[in-house]
C-alpha cells in the first residue's frame, strides 16, 4: 500500500470534509449527548424560581467579537424567561451592547410580544466601572430615554424600579471589562443584588473565586455554557446545535492527525 498517499491528503479534500462535518449538525443536529454542570443547573434553577409578572437586567456587555461566545447564553435565558412571563430589561456598558438588545428582542415581537411591557432596551451608558456604580444605585435617575427614544418613565416594565434592587436578578453577560468585576465590586457588595453572570470561556476563570465567595450566585462559561443551560430547559437550541458542529468538527480533525502519523510510522517501517 502507498502510504504517501495517506501522508498527503489533498488539503481541499480536508477542507470538504471539515465544512461538511461542521455544517451538517447545524441544519440537523446530531443531538450528541451534554454533561450539564452543577453551575448550569444552578443557573437555570434561580431563573426558573422567578416568578411571572417579575423582572430582570441583563446587562450586556460584550463586542461582535465576543458575541460568538457569550450572546448564546443571553439567547437561552431570554428564552426561558419570555415563556416564564418574566420580563427583561437590557443596559450595556459597551457601546454595541445596545444592538445584541435589539437582535434578542426582534424575534419575540414577530410573535406579538409588546415592546415596554415584556422588554425594554435602556441604551448604552458610557463611563465604564463609575457609570455601573450610578446606574445599580440609581437606575431611573440614569437613563431617561430608552433606546428607541423612549420616555423611560412611559414604559409599564419600568413601573416600580428605582435601583437595581427592584430586579429578581441581574444578569452581566460579559466579554471583559467594564463587566462581571464592576458589578461585584460597585453593586452587588454595596447593595447585595441577586447577580449572576455569563462570560466568554477565557473568563471563566478570573470570575470562580467570585462565584466561591457566592458574590456571582451561577455562572455559564461560554458556548458551551449556553448550551448547557439549553440541555437543563429541555429545550435544544441553536448552541446545542453549534456544540453538535465543534465536536465533530474536533473528532474529525484528531481523525486526520491519527491517519496522518499512522501512515508517517508505516511508511517508514516499509522501507
Amino acid at each position: 500500500m502507498d502510504w504517501k498517499k495517506l501522508q498527503n491528503i489533498d488539503r481541499r479534500i480536508i477542507y470538504i470534509l471539515l465544512i461538511l462535518a461542521t455544517a451538517i449538525p447545524m441544519i440537523k443536529p446530531l443531538g450528541i449527548p451534554i454533561s450539564t454542570s452543577a453551575q448550569a443547573e444552578k443557573f437555570f434553577n434561580i431563573m426558573d424560581a422567578i416568578p411571572a409578572g417579575e423582572k430582570v437586567l441583563f446587562s450586556l456587555d460584550y463586542a461582535p467579537s465576543g458575541a460568538p461566545d457569550v450572546h448564546p447564553s443571553a439567547m437561552a435565558v431570554m428564552r426561558h424567561l419570555m415563556d416564564k412571563g418574566v420580563g427583561v430589561v437590557f443596559i450595556a456598558f459597551w457601546d454595541a451592547g445596545p444592538m445584541f438588545g435589539e437582535q434578542l428582542i426582534k424575534s419575540y415581537e414577530e410573535q406579538g410580544f409588546e415592546y415596554g411591557v415584556h422588554f425594554a432596551n435602556l441604551g448604552y451608558l458610557p463611563g465604564g466601572e463609575s457609570a455601573i456604580k450610578r446606574f445599580g444605585e440609581d437606575v431611573v435617575g440614569q437613563v431617561s430615554r430608552d433606546f428607541r427614544n423612549n420616555p423611560v418613565s412611559s414604559l409599564p416594565i419600568m413601573q416600580g424600579i428605582k435601583d437595581t434592587r427592584d430586579f429578581a436578578a441581574v444578569i452581566d453577560f460579559s466579554a471583559g471589562n467594564p463587566g462581571i468585576q464592576e458589578w461585584v465590586r460597585q453593586v452587588q457588595g454595596t447593595l447585595d443584588i441577586n447577580f449572576l453572570a455569563a462570560c466568554v470561556t477565557v473568563s471563566v476563570p478570573q470570575t470562580m473565586p467570585f462565584v466561591n465567595a457566592g458574590q456571582v450566585k451561577a455562572l455559564l462559561g461560554g458556548m458551551r455554557g449556553a448550551a448547557e443551560y439549553e440541555t437543563v430547559m429541555g429545550k435544544p437550541g441553536p448552541s446545542v446545535a453549534k456544540m453538535d458542529a465543534q465536536s465533530l468538527g474536533h473528532l474529525l480533525i484528531i481523525a486526520f492527525i491519527i491517519v496522518g502519523n499512522v501512515a508517517f510510522f508505516l511508511d517508514k517501517k516499509a522501507k
